[in-house]
């Protein structure tokens, strides 16, 4: 299951389950399924997910949105510059979504985000389909450290084990056992919201195996080629002030599942067997979006979101899925009309590519959020996604893709 938000429906505590170590979703999430009923859980409980825990909190990291207050909303996109070299009327020579970027000199004159976007409609809708069983992904993940791993861990146990003692104890008292929970709850909030006092970004790998059937399996294997880097050298001096804790064990962690995974938390009816099949025409592909819409957690609650506010975080999710080309293209043709998606140029991802940047912000009681596409300028295809609060240049997370193509077997990697 993911992360349930221990506090109904608080966008703050989402933020926190997003950033909270790895482990604390193995150490407590019997508990908090125990103690929380909310709507989200129930829409991963059909078709029941097989991620891992690192995979869950990179999932929860793609909705900013989640922060957002009803109020919030999209602004109207600006006419931000942006040179896009080559984009239509290029050859594309990959099989499945191509992430590299492209290295040529810009050749033509500047565009808005609409405009990039029905090139790119075009570009991708002459890509050559993939074929294969498994959907395989190669991803950089870059967090920022909020705790030290070790000591964060000693404190959760810590915690953990009260509070199952008093639950032993208060077994026969109702308002007693409310009480602990209560009181639980509050100490890990405090935990989770507690930070170290340097400024520092884990990195690792996640490769990941996902079957494009109802059935056959998915593997992952996360948390590759740990990189503690931080932002000065003074930072880094603190934290050896500080015992030089372990803020990420470097320790690859293989997963295992057997059925078809849902394609994201905004669409939990989707499952990745699904995708495939999904329309290639605009119209088409807009109607069956807003019927997935109709449906979406996204849309209720108290921060129920627009169409348009649902459509960036729905665009990743099919953008990094196994779609066909013609359904991406419509898809970038529907993303196209949406309000509230402004061109920022250039920007190099987190593996040093250099692609364009197309933002959505928003806003919230914790502050102002901007949501980041980055796409290759030659090909469009997605090479990262970040989250950053404004006015801070350390972004919450920003997940790079290094690969992503069918392949015939678990655990096989792409040819090309």
């Amino acid at each position: 299951m993911p992360y349930p938000p221990s506090t109904g429906d608080d966008p703050a505590d989402r933020l926190f389950a997003q950033l909270k170590p790895v482990e604390l979703e193995e150490l407590t999430e019997a508990a908090h399924q125990r103690r929380r009923a909310d709507d989200l859980a129930r829409a991963f409980a059909t078709p029941r997910d097989s991620f891992s825990p690192d995979e869950k909190r990179i999932l929860m990291t793609r909705r900013p949105v989640l922060l957002l207050t009803a109020a919030a909303a999209l602004g109207l996109a600006a006419a931000a510059a942006v040179a896009v070299p080559g984009l239509v009327g290029r050859d594309v020579p990959a099989v499945g979504h191509q992430v590299t970027a492209g290295s040529r000199t810009a050749d033509r004159g500047p565009v808005d985000a609409r405009t990039f976007l029905l090139a790119a409609a075009e570009t991708v809708a002459r890509e050559p389909a993939g074929s294969g069983r498994y959907w395989y992904t190669r991803q950089r993940v870059f967090e920022r450290v909020q705790v030290a791993e070790s000591e964060y861990m000693a404190r959760l146990k810590a915690l953990d084990k009260e509070y199952e003692a008093k639950k032993s104890e208060f077994k026969d008292r109702p308002a007693e056992l409310r009480a602990a929970d209560a009181e639980f709850q509050k100490r890990v909030g405090e935990l989770k919201t507690s930070q170290v006092p340097y400024k520092a970004v884990a990195a690792y790998t996640v490769d990941s195996w996902q079957s494009v059937a109802q059935s056959g399996g998915n593997r992952s294997v996360t948390n590759q080629d740990v990189k503690i880097t931080f932002a000065t050298p003074e930072d880094e001096a603190k934290w050896k002030a500080a015992g030089s804790p372990v803020l990420r064990e470097d320790k690859p962690r293989t997963s295992d599942g057997g059925e078809s995974r849902i394609v994201s938390i905004d669409n939990p009816t989707l499952t990745m067997a699904e995708v495939g099949k999904l329309p290639t025409e605009k119209d088409a592909l807009e109607r069956r979006l807003r019927e997935l819409y109709a449906k979406s957690p996204a849309r209720s609650g108290a921060n129920g979101r627009s169409f348009a506010e649902y459509m960036p975080q729905t665009a990743l999710d099919l953008l990094v899925s196994p779609t066909t080309p013609g359904t991406r293209s419509a898809l970038f043709k529907v993303l196209a009309e949406q309000p509230g998606i402004t061109a920022q140029g250039r920007a190099t991802d987190g593996l040093g590519r250099t692609g364009v940047a197309l933002t959505s912000r928003f806003d919230s009681p914790e502050g102002e959020f901007e949501f980041r596409l980055t796409f290759a300028e030659d090909t469009a295809g997605l090479l990262e996604y970040e989250v950053t609060k404004a006015g801070e240049e350390t972004p919450v997370t920003r997940v790079a893709f290094d690969r992503m193509a069918l392949v015939n077997g678990l655990g096989d990697q792409p040819t090309s």
